[in-house]
């Protein structure tokens, strides 16, 4: 790690397919601003069960998987601020598997990726209250993990009308 005092010098951002997710990557902004930090985006791209598609099938959904996974990385990479430093990556294949649950899978290809890539800190966008991947990484990781409760603007209701958050100001 190298933090400087309390300031990270490289933050992890996990991303998904979220509005929730917008939040933890507007606070990995403003993070790296502040301590003129490295940002290091990823996108965990587990691959569907086996039983999802047989034979000629299954090779279409794994790939769909990932172009969905990368696309989605690289407009949150066009959206950011040019100020800030960032370097991203999918974890597909082999890596992104290693547990019977989605959820399993990515908490353990998000922490070998917060302790191979030597970051400080994991960002994660959340709901109301960290689910079932940030929740059980910050009791493991403790600080190292910080969970960015998503806040619907007051006067919207949820579903169909929330409004998409705004990854940079």
């Amino acid at each position: 790690m190298q933090m400087v005092g309390d300031t990270p010098r490289r933050i992890l951002v996990g991303l998904e397919h979220s509005e929730e997710a917008g939040a933890g990557v507007r606070r990995a902004v403003a993070m790296a601003r502040a301590g003129n930090a490295e940002l290091t985006l990823v996108h965990v791209a587990v691959p569907p069960p086996a039983w999802a598609g047989v034979g000629m099938l299954a090779l279409p959904l794994v790939e769909d998987v990932e172009t969905m996974g990368c696309d989605l990385v690289r407009r949150t990479v066009e959206e950011l601020p040019d100020d800030i430093a960032v370097r991203w990556h999918l974890v597909s294949g082999p890596e992104a598997c290693g547990g019977i649950s989605r959820a399993r899978c990515v908490r353990r290809a998000l922490r070998c990726a917060l302790e191979r890539g030597g970051h400080d800190v994991l960002v994660l966008g959340t709901g109301v209250r960290p689910g079932r991947i940030a929740g059980p990484l910050a009791r493991e990781l403790g600080k190292r993990v910080i969970a960015v409760p998503y806040a619907v603007p007051a006067g919207v209701a949820g579903g169909a009308d929330r409004p998409r958050p705004v990854l940079a100001d």
